[in-house]
């Protein structure tokens, strides 16, 4: 397919042709249809469209089956070094030294990178702004690269040794007032920023899904079903309020519907034990949730951790509105008194 990487949109005919050879499931019945995977293809678009611009003379390939190549090359393990060094890349102009020259072969690779993983791999002009980049080495494959950077990571002790139902995502935007990022990229994941006011969470279930059928991925079983659990986690399926909030945002922001459809996780499945790469995320995060406090009418209604204290705000505020409304009856009642007492003292008065 030798249709250009900075056409768009990308054709029917393209899509399909994408996911056949981009993507090769072990087995015919698995494969992908272009409607399931087009949050991931609308990715990929607008990933080439970005690397491609100011005509395309950042990349060494022009069209889809280059990138597909190179695909090709990474997905049978070629390290990052041997990709490089069977690119030849023709120079845009008769002054262009052997640097930039590199510097577009180490872009086009870095490109394909992304695309497979759905990640920012290296530091570029052409990488997400304030997102985390995924570092690849000329030594390493890119299935080495996902496992160097996505190690267990447990130092972190939690304060309990369970989430418990209330830590969805739902609630940390309605309750805590953590902002909800839907990132593209995988990296980010439930990353907390902008002073524990906001959490990034990626949303591609289908993509995750997908990898698991996959003959070659570049990513490792184990990962790719503890991130699917975290999104069983914090997008529960089971409860019909998380859902109907979480189709609003699927509508808002364009998200990856099958989000909406992985399961839920049971009592014992919310250990923090349970999870070993994106643990000590979850545990930030976690006290992120217990140690936010209402600021808002909105929020004190939503919260419901603490029953006794919602119980009692709540009671406060109607005897309030109570002792207000009585209060007021009063000051009516009286001032009518006084009103039909002058009036009654004073018949020719009108």
């Amino acid at each position: 397919m030798d249709a250009s990487l900075q056409k768009d949109p990308l054709s029917e005919e393209t899509r399909g042709w994408l996911l056949g050879l981009l993507w090769r499931p072990c087995a015919p019945d698995e494969r992908a249809t272009t409607l399931s995977m087009s949050p991931y293809l609308d990715y990929y678009s607008s990933r080439c469209q970005h690397f491609s611009h100011d005509g395309g003379i950042h990349l060494c390939v022009k069209s889809h089956s280059g990138l597909v190549d190179i695909a090709d090359m990474i997905l049978a393990g070629a390290t990052r070094g041997q990709v490089c060094s069977s690119l030849a890349c023709p120079p845009a102009t008769n002054n262009t030294n052997r640097d930039d020259i590199d510097r577009t072969i180490h872009t086009t690779v870095d490109l394909c990178g992304s695309l497979l993983l759905m990640a920012q791999v290296g530091v570029h002009k052409f990488g997400f702004s304030r997102t985390t980049p995924l570092s690849w080495s000329g030594e390493q494959t890119l299935r080495q690269a996902v496992e160097q950077h996505f190690q267990p990571q447990q130092g972190l002790q939690p304060d309990h040794p369970r989430m418990n139902k209330l830590f969805t995502a739902k609630n940390l935007s309605l309750i805590a007032g953590i902002k909800i990022k839907w990132t593209n990229n995988i990296v980010d994941h439930l990353l907390l920023s902008d002073d524990d006011q906001s959490v990034a969470i990626f949303h591609h279930a289908e993509f995750l899904k997908y990898q698991q059928c996959l003959k070659s991925s570049p990513f490792p079983q184990a990962f790719i079903e503890e991130t699917l659990r975290t999104l069983a986690l914090l997008l529960p399926q089971n409860d019909s309020k998380p859902c109907r909030w979480l189709l609003a945002q699927i509508t808002e922001h364009a998200l990856d519907p099958c989000v909406a459809r992985c399961g839920s996780l049971r009592a014992q499945n919310r250990r923090f034990e349970h999870f070993s790469v994106w643990h000590d995320r979850l545990v930030i995060l976690q006290q992120a949730f217990d140690e936010s406090s209402p600021r808002g009418i909105r929020q004190w209604w939503n919260d419901r951790r603490n029953s006794v204290q919602w119980y009692t705000f709540w009671v406060a505020i109607l005897v309030f509105l109570m002792t207000l409304f009585f209060g007021l009856v009063q000051s009516v009642e009286g001032g009518l008194q006084v009103y039909l007492s002058w009036k009654a003292m004073n018949p020719g008065t009108s």
